[in-house]
C-alpha cells in the first residue's frame, strides 16, 4: 500500500486567511488591536496587511489607519455561492423545459472550442447519439448550444475559432462553409435562438439559446432536443425556450 503524503499548512497562509476572517468577523481593525489578534510580530503582519492590500483584498484609511475588507471579498464568496445556486437554478429551468415540451432538454457549455454538456434532463430516445449524454463533447459548429454560444461572438472571432477547429460534413446539412456558417449567425442573433436542423446527426432536431450572468457574457447554453421540428413545433419551443432563458438569466443577474 502506497504510504500517504502528509503536508504541513503554509504559515503565512494560514495568518493570511486568519486576517481575512477577522476583518470579516469584526469589520474594522488596527494594526495594533489585529497585532494582539492574530498574534503576529508587527513586522511580519505589516507585510502579510501590505500584500493582502496589494492583491485587493483589504483596504487601509490613512485617517484612522484602521483596515476593511473590500468588494473583492464579498465577490469571491458571492461566486461561490452563486455556483452552487446557479447548478439548482440550472437543473430546475431544465426540468420544467423538459415538462412543457416533452423533449430533452440540456446544458451545455463551451470548452476548447467545443461543447460540453453538463446537465440533462429527459428520457434519452435510443436514436439519440453520445450528443444527449452528460460528460460528452459535441462540436460547437454543428449543434444548436454550441452555435447559440458562437452567436454571441463578433464575425471576426467566430473566423478565428473557426480556423481552430476541425470542420467536416458530419451529415449532408452540417455547414462547412465559413460565409454560409456566418449568415446562420446573423439568422440566429436576429432570432434569439440556433437551430440544428439534423446538422450533427441524423433524425435529431434542435433548439438552443444562450444563458447570461451578472457579467453580461454567456456562461452557457440551454438546447431543447427531438426527432421532429415543424415550424409549428420551432415557433412554440423557441418561445418556450426564449422565456426560460431570460427568467433564468434575470436570476443570474444579467441586467439587459
Amino acid at each position: 500500500m502506497a504510504q500517504e503524503t502528509k503536508f504541513e499548512t503554509i504559515q503565512a497562509v494560514d495568518r493570511a486567511l486568519h486576517i481575512l476572517e477577522t476583518l470579516g468577523r469584526v469589520n474594522t481593525i488596527n494594526l495594533a488591536d489585529l497585532n494582539r489578534e492574530i498574534k503576529v510580530n508587527k513586522a511580519s503582519l505589516s507585510r502579510l496587511l501590505y500584500t493582502l492590500e496589494r492583491n485587493g483584498y483589504i483596504v487601509k484609511n490613512e485617517k484612522t489607519n484602521e483596515f476593511s475588507l473590500t468588494m473583492k471579498t464579498y465577490e469571491v464568496g458571492l461566486n461561490a455561492l452563486q455556483n452552487i445556486d446557479r447548478l439548482s437554478l440550472i437543473n430546475s429551468t431544465l426540468v420544467d423545459l423538459n415538462s412543457q415540451t416533452g423533449r430533452i432538454a440540456q446544458f451545455s457549455v463551451e470548452d476548447n472550442n467545443q461543447l460540453l454538456c453538463l446537465q440533462s434532463v429527459g428520457k434519452e430516445s435510443l436514436s439519440f447519439s453520445v450528443y444527449t449524454s452528460v460528460g460528452y463533447r459535441s462540436p460547437l459548429y454543428s449543434t444548436s448550444a454550441g452555435k447559440a454560444l458562437l452567436s454571441t461572438y463578433p464575425n471576426g472571432t467566430i473566423i478565428e475559432k473557426w480556423e481552430q477547429m476541425n470542420i467536416q460534413p458530419l451529415t449532408e446539412h452540417t455547414l462547412t462553409d465559413i460565409q454560409s456558417f456566418l449568415q446562420d449567425m446573423g439568422l440566429t442573433r436576429q432570432r434569439g435562438y440556433a437551430l440544428d436542423i439534423e446538422e450533427n446527426e441524423y433524425h435529431v432536431f434542435c433548439v438552443g439559446s444562450v444563458i447570461m450572468d451578472y457579467t453580461n457574457k454567456p456562461i452557457g447554453s440551454i438546447s431543447i432536443s427531438g426527432s421532429s421540428l415543424t415550424k409549428e413545433e420551432e415557433n412554440n419551443i423557441s418561445k418556450i425556450l426564449m422565456d426560460s432563458c431570460k427568467k433564468l438569466s434575470g436570476l443570474l443577474g444579467y441586467a439587459r
